[in-house]
């Protein structure tokens, strides 16, 4: 996958940097975290109950990105959902030689390696921790987990009574075509909730050392280097939006029921750095607004 974020790409040192954090973020349940996945399983059915008002087991359901170990749309299936996953990777709860050689062709030698290591070291435990937290065993055995891109999907109009995405469309470069497909999909009476991590903000470049600003603040890399001279860049694939780009799109094909934002980063924006960013064009909320939440 490219990245957008350096024209001379990332160095081998930020690579091995990169790797080294996720090992330690997983092995540390930082990224695969069982009580937070059941959390925010919770907290999914929630909106389909609140604005669809249908049950979970009579509901046709649509997750956008569920990534390589599709936990929600395993969940989903236990509770008798008729839930469908889909995302550009290749799914890696099951690994074979065969599945190896796809995802490399799909997502290229880098992303194939980091699929096996954390397959093997951790995706096991996790599922163990996730039956545990639910109370029930989890397996993904028969679950409907598909490749497909968010901008052009194969489903028969007014398919889905709930789509929900999470921080997914942060990666979409054609994030019009994705809401209006998803508005096409979704049932007249359907609801989506689309979370979004937000580009312009504290930790929108996804640099490793500013993730969690308010916990472990940086002392190496510059509050927002990624919107000022991007030194440490990432080798991760965003489009840069910023919130009213956002709003427009969504406004222009869904109707938005309800916005729920996370802010992070006040103490670090000096009137220097606020200065040199508005300049740029940003926005104090543009540069304070974590994530949003469409519904």
């Amino acid at each position: 996958m490219k990245t957008v974020m350096s024209e001379k790409g990332v160095s081998i040192s930020s690579k091995v940097k990169s790797a080294f954090y996720l090992y330690n973020a997983y092995k540390n349940k930082g990224f695969a975290d069982a009580k937070r996945t059941i959390y925010h399983h919770r907290r999914l059915i929630g909106y389909l109950s609140k604005y669809v008002g249908i049950n979970v087991n009579k509901a046709n359901i649509l997750e956008i990105g569920c990534g390589q170990l599709p936990n929600q749309v395993a969940l989903f299936h236990k509770e008798g959902a008729n839930i469908i996953g889909i995302d550009i990777d290749v799914p890696t709860y099951k690994i074979t030689f065969p599945i190896f050689l796809k995802i490399i062709k799909t997502n290229g030698f880098e992303r194939a390696i980091k699929s096996l290591v954390r397959h093997f070291m951790f995706d096991n435990r996790f599922i163990k921790d996730l039956s545990r937290e639910y109370g029930q065993t989890i397996t993904f055995d028969n679950i409907d987990s598909r490749i497909m891109d968010a901008t052009n999907m194969v489903f028969e109009s007014e398919s889905f009574d709930f789509i929900y995405s999470n921080v997914v469309f942060q990666h979409i470069d054609n994030v019009e075509a994705a809401v209006r497909d998803v508005n096409r999909v979704l049932k007249s009476a359907g609801i989506a909730a689309i979370h979004i991590h937000l580009f312009p903000s504290l930790s929108g470049g996804i640099c490793l050392d500013w993730l969690h600003p308010e916990q472990s603040p940086s002392t190496k890399v510059p509050p927002w280097d990624h919107l000022r001279d991007n030194k440490y860049p990432v080798n991760v694939h965003l489009n840069k939006m910023t919130i009213n780009q956002y709003r427009e799109i969504f406004s222009n094909y869904t109707n938005i029921i309800e916005e729920q934002t996370v802010t992070e980063g006040e103490r670090f924006l000096t009137k220097e750095v606020e200065k040199e960013l508005t300049d740029k064009g940003y926005t104090r909320e543009d540069l304070l607004t974590r994530t949003i939440l469409f519904i």
